[in-house]
């Protein structure tokens, strides 16, 4: 068991486009990271499913490592993070955020299979350290982002939010 007090940086920094799916045949989603130069848009057939493009966004795909003790946290399972801008009183990401308060920012770990058909989502270690990321350096009392992954938003389809493409990220409060 470590008793590191993780002071984590981002690692293999990858920029490129969040492309999302859709099959009208069984309205399943699905989403992908790529660093093509420009988004993907090809519609094909995979087995039952006719994958089409539904849409795009410039995003930042990375892992975490300690700079302190070496470890690393793999976010593969992480297609890009979202900022919420959700306002479906519905919504898990709305509830969530209403009870971490006013000062809290929640931010959407974005997982490929959207409808979550296949029972998967950012694993619990990736958010983990993404929350502890997020916080080591906020200074402002009453400052917070909360880091959910996507199986808590009410439908991806209704969704809002930001997705950030951008390094900086720490460097919005």
């Amino acid at each position: 068991m470590s008793t590191c007090n993780h002071k984590w940086e981002m690692a293999d920094i990858r920029h490129g486009y969040l492309v999302m799916e859709g099959c009208p045949r069984c309205g399943g989603r699905a989403a992908f990271f790529s660093t093509e130069a420009i988004a993907p848009i090809d519609e094909y057939q995979e087995g039952d499913h006719y994958w089409v493009y539904l849409g795009s966004s410039q995003a930042t795909k990375f892992n975490l490592k300690c700079v302190e003790c070496g470890k690393r946290v793999d976010l593969d399972d992480m297609m890009g993070l979202m900022m919420s801008t959700c306002d479906d009183p519905e919504c898990a990401v709305v509830k969530i955020g209403k009870k971490e308060g006013k000062g809290t920012w929640v931010y959407v770990a974005l997982c490929a299979d959207s409808t979550h058909a296949s029972g998967k989502c950012v694993g619990a270690e990736g958010i983990k350290a993404l929350n502890e990321y997020f916080n080591q350096n906020i200074k402002v009392p009453g400052k917070k982002i909360l880091v959910v992954p996507c199986d808590q938003c009410c439908n991806i389809d209704r969704c809002k939010g930001i997705v950030i493409a951008d390094t900086g990220l720490t460097e919005i409060y």
